[in-house]
C-alpha cells in the first residue's frame, strides 16, 4: 500500500471512528436521561418517549458543538492542545450534522405523535403548536437557525470567511433558543436540571474566557485557519518549495 493510499484510508477511519461517537454517544446520553421520566408514563406514549430522547441528544449534540466552536478560536488552546486542529474541524463537522439529524428525528417523531399535540405545521411553523406553543416555537425558530448555520459551513476558509464568521455567531443565540425550548418544553424538566445547568454555565464560562483573554492577548488564528494554511502547504508540494543553495 503506498503511503498516499495509507494517507487516505487513516483519513476516513478517522472520520468514521468522529462521526460514530458524535452520533452514537448522545443517542445513548439521551435515551438514558428519557429513562428518569419514562417508567411513569404508559407504553402506548413510546413515540413521545423516542421523541423526546432524540431532542435531548440533539441538544448534548448541540451543546457540545457550540463548546467546541468556541474553544477552536479560544487562545488558551494554544497552551492545552487536547487534540489536532484538523481532528477538532472534522469533530465539529460530525456534531453539526448530528445535531441536525437528531433535531430532525426529534421533530418528525413529535410531529406524528397525536399525543404529543404538535402536528406537522407546529413542528415546522412557529406558533402552530397546540402544545406549549411559545416553547415549541422556539425550537422551530433554533432549527431555522441550525440549517442556515450548516448551509453557510461551505462559506469556512479563506473565501467569504468575513461573512461565514459573522453568521456563525447566530450558534451561540441557537444554543440559547434551543435551551429555553428544552426547559419551557419538556415534561421532564426537573429530572434533567442538572443537565441544563451544567451545559450552560460550562458554554457561558467558556464564552467569558474566550472573548475576555481576546481582548488581553494577540489575537491567535483560528482552527479553520490553521487547517486551510496546512492544506495550502500540503497541495504546493515540494516542487514549489525553495531549494537551498
Amino acid at each position: 500500500m503506498t503511503r498516499s493510499s495509507s494517507d487516505h484510508l487513516r483519513g476516513a477511519t478517522s472520520w468514521l471512528v468522529i462521526a460514530l461517537a458524535a452520533l452514537v454517544m448522545p443517542i445513548a446520553a439521551g435515551f438514558g436521561f428519557a429513562r428518569l421520566f419514562a417508567p411513569t408514563l404508559h407504553s402506548r406514549y413510546f413515540p413521545w418517549i423516542t421523541g423526546r430522547a432524540l431532542g435531548i441528544a440533539g441538544f448534548i449534540a448541540l451543546s457540545a458543538l457550540v463548546a467546541l466552536g468556541i474553544w477552536m478560536r479560544h487562545p488558551w488552546r494554544l497552551r492545552w492542545p487536547i487534540m489536532h486542529s484538523e481532528t477538532r474541524l472534522r469533530l465539529h463537522a460530525a456534531l453539526a450534522t448530528a445535531t441536525l439529524a437528531l433535531v430532525t428525528g426529534h421533530l418528525v417523531s413529535l410531529a406524528t405523535d397525536h399525543y404529543a399535540g404538535v402536528g406537522w405545521s407546529g413542528a415546522f411553523v412557529p406558533g402552530l403548536s397546540r402544545y406549549r406553543t411559545f416553547a415549541v416555537a422556539l425550537g422551530v425558530i433554533a432549527l431555522f437557525f441550525m440549517v442556515l448555520l450548516t448551509l453557510s459551513a461551505r462559506a469556512a476558509g479563506r473565501r467569504g470567511a468575513r461573512h461565514w464568521s459573522a453568521i456563525h455567531r447566530f450558534a451561540i443565540l441557537t444554543y440559547v433558543l434551543v435551551w429555553f425550548h428544552g426547559v419551557l418544553a419538556g415534561a421532564d424538566t426537573s429530572a434533567l436540571r442538572g443537565l441544563y445547568v451544567a451545559t450552560a454555565a460550562g458554554i457561558a464560562l467558556l464564552a467569558l474566557t474566550r472573548y475576555g483573554a481576546t481582548r488581553t492577548v494577540a489575537p491567535t488564528p483560528s482552527d479553520i485557519e490553521i487547517a486551510a494554511a496546512m492544506a495550502d502547504a500540503r497541495a504546493t508540494g515540494p516542487s514549489q518549495v525553495e531549494r537551498r543553495p
